[in-house]
This record gives C-alpha cells, sequence and structure tokens, in this order.
C-alpha cells in the first residue's frame, strides 16, 4: 500500500498525534520502573520509620 504524499489532517492527525504519545509514555513507564521500586522502598522505609517515633512519644496510660 502506497503512503499518501499529503499530511494527514483532522482526526487522522489528531489520532497518530495520540498514538504517538501513547508509545512515549510506554516507554517511559518501562525505564522507570526500576526506579520507582527504588522510590516506593524508601518512601515505605521512612514512613515505618516515623510511625516508630510517633509511638515511642506517646504516653503511658495510668493503671497499664
Amino acid at each position: 500500500m502506497a503512503k499518501n504524499p499529503q499530511p494527514l489532517r483532522g482526526e487522522a492527525a489528531w489520532l497518530a498525534a495520540k498514538k504517538d504519545i501513547a508509545k512515549r509514555n510506554e516507554a517511559a513507564r518501562r525505564r522507570a520502573g526500576p526506579d520507582r521500586i527504588a522510590h516506593e522502598a524508601m518512601r515505605t522505609e521512612r514512613r515505618r520509620a516515623s510511625a516508630l517515633l510517633e509511638a515511642s512519644d506517646l504516653p503511658v496510660q495510668p493503671g497499664r
């Protein structure tokens, strides 16, 4: 099938641009995967440490 020498217009151009953006987004997600896992692990550890610190500052209830 021969390619049309004229550029895409209207909805065809919009759909082609949308498809191109989706392809770039998917590639970015694949590249960011390992970084995101490390970042989430670091955030989880910080939250855990913060929760332990907060729990250690709670007052002891009388009679217990």
